[in-house]
């Protein structure tokens, strides 16, 4: 079955080549590889010619300004010319049968999949073991993945037909988590148990993180939270509880990057536990959402 897989890149030339080549070297090929680069200022478009030089699959789109992620991967995504449609990183690598599997496993019913993956740096692992602290969401309720996304865009396939209802993507949103979020509404998303993608972890993708305290990582997810939040309640295809946990959700989460105490928050969160925690995997999961919630809703110091 003819698969289109999108790459978008920026400043991506130090492993640009080795997950191309986990791409090219599918058990099960690729019908083309649309590599998009969003106007680096390193030789990634140098490597991605020289690459292309040698295998017709590969489409090249060299942007002369830079747009941002979610507009570059958007215009990357239009340009596949088939049905299928997977997701690259521009520095992770994937497991030979990756295409092979996701295919085979993919139901009709369901408009995107995904897969496991785990960290690495050095050497990728061998026979990878995904955690099990944390469970991956499935299904058609996108609620179980408003507040915490467990589809990553690196391990997804989906059909060119979600497109109907995703496209065009609102402006800052993730492109990963909304195609997600908006599967879920308008169909249904399947997760496959196995690690196929190696997610690349190396300097300039990690010092940001390094350097946020738990408090600032908290913060940086609020904001983030409350962009998404405004762009999911407007989904047409929501029904009517679906949107109301949006909006209720946008409401309290917006009131928490001005007020450092929110009980609203957590009593919202407590009240949604099912949904806001779902990907936990804990023993005693109400202790684990009473303890995260408070967390969230409450700031003791500036």
């Amino acid at each position: 079955m003819p698969v289109s897989v999108v790459l978008c890149t920026y400043n991506g030339a130090r492993f640009l080549a080795e997950q191309v080549d986990s791409i090219l070297q599918q058990s099960s090929p690729v019908s083309e590889l649309i590599i998009s680069d969003d106007a680096s200022t390193d030789d990634t478009m140098e490597v991605a010619r020289m690459l292309a030089a040698k295998d017709n699959r590969i489409r090249l789109i060299a942007l002369s300004a830079n747009i941002g992620i979610t507009a570059n991967f958007q215009q990357a995504v239009l340009a596949a010319q088939h049905d299928l449609i997977a997701v690259a990183d521009q520095d992770d690598l994937w497991h030979p049968d990756k295409m092979a599997r996701l295919i085979q496993a993919f139901d009709s019913d369901a408009v995107l999949i995904y897969c496991d993956s785990v960290k690495f740096s050095g050497r990728p692992p061998m026979d990878a073991i995904a955690s099990t602290k944390n469970r991956r969401v499935e299904g058609s309720d996108p609620r179980f993945i408003g507040i915490f996304n467990t589809v990553s865009g690196h391990s997804i396939l989906f059909r060119k037909r979600l497109l109907t209802s995703a496209f065009p993507l609102p402006a800052g949103v993730y492109p990963d988590w909304w195609l997600a979020v908006v599967a879920m509404a308008a169909g249904r998303v399947q997760f496959h148990p196995e690690v196929l993608v190696y997610h690349r972890e190396h300097d300039n993708n990690m010092t940001l993180q390094r350097n946020f305290t738990a408090e600032q990582h908290r913060h940086r997810f609020r904001q983030t939270l409350v962009r998404h939040l405004q762009a999911f309640r407007h989904i047409k295809e929501l029904s009517k509880e679906e949107r109301q946990f949006f909006q209720e959700g946008f409401d309290y989460w917006h009131q928490s990057i001005a007020h450092r105490l929110n009980p609203g928050l957590f009593g919202w969160l407590i009240r949604h536990r099912k949904w806001v925690f779902a990907y936990k995997i804990r023993r005693w999961p109400i202790i684990s959402a009473i303890k995260n919630s408070w967390l969230l809703s409450f700031r003791f110091q500036s």
